[in-house]
């Protein structure tokens, strides 16, 4: 009875198990294709303007489904990318869970890029929400941070990283520089870490 009762838990478990796997990978195929999507239409607006065939920016919106179904329009506004962990991602507009589950998210209220003060994104690092900013903590003073807007490329050079509670909110504060602030949640969930990053002159 006993064995029975070990191989219905056993089957249980590897089911389980399989099927966490199947969802994880599901929603990793699904942020990659969407992300896939938004740097193209990106990169497609860009060189139409650098072609003269468009005079002003026109930003195409990605329709995803949200999570609670509904369809959502995520806007790339940049292209983030950190060659040192080989990260090329669309930023979007806003940091709901419908948009930073597809991209990396901007703080409204922050500044924009290349603008006198703190240019803040967020990012995911996990499996199933995106893994974005999963390697930021490998990040050293000096690595750089490339965002590419529609009229210009910035670089800003990481200046540190720290780990603070999720209500220690100042990181977002302004600042009397042009920098940028990456943050995502600590490898435990509970914390966030933050990177920091100035932008080059």
């Amino acid at each position: 009875m006993k064995n029975k009762i070990f191989r219905i838990v056993g089957i249980f478990l590897l089911v389980v198990g399989l099927g966490s796997i199947s969802y994880g990978l599901f929603n990793k195929w699904k942020t990659s294709k969407v992300q896939d999507n938004l740097i193209k239409d990106f990169e497609t607006v860009m060189k139409n303007m650098e072609e003269g065939k468009i005079a002003a920016p026109e930003e195409k919106a990605t329709t995803v489904e949200g999570a609670s179904a509904n369809k959502v329009n995520i806007t790339p506004i940049a292209l983030l990318e950190i060659p040192k962990i080989n990260l090329k991602v669309a930023v979007a507009e806003g940091t709901k869970d419908e948009i930073i589950s597809q991209a990396v998210g901007h703080f409204k209220g922050t500044a924009k890029p290349g603008e006198i003060g703190n240019f803040a994104l967020v990012g995911h690092r996990n499996f199933t929400t995106g893994e974005f900013f999963l390697k930021i903590d490998k990040l050293k003073p000096g690595d750089d941070i490339i965002v590419t807007t529609l009229d210009k490329t910035y670089t800003y050079k990481v200046t540190g990283q720290e780990t603070v509670n999720p209500e220690e909110v100042h990181v977002l504060n302004p600042t009397k520089t042009p920098t940028i602030t990456l943050v995502t949640c600590s490898l435990s969930g509970k914390q966030r870490l933050i990177v920091k990053g100035e932008l080059a002159q």
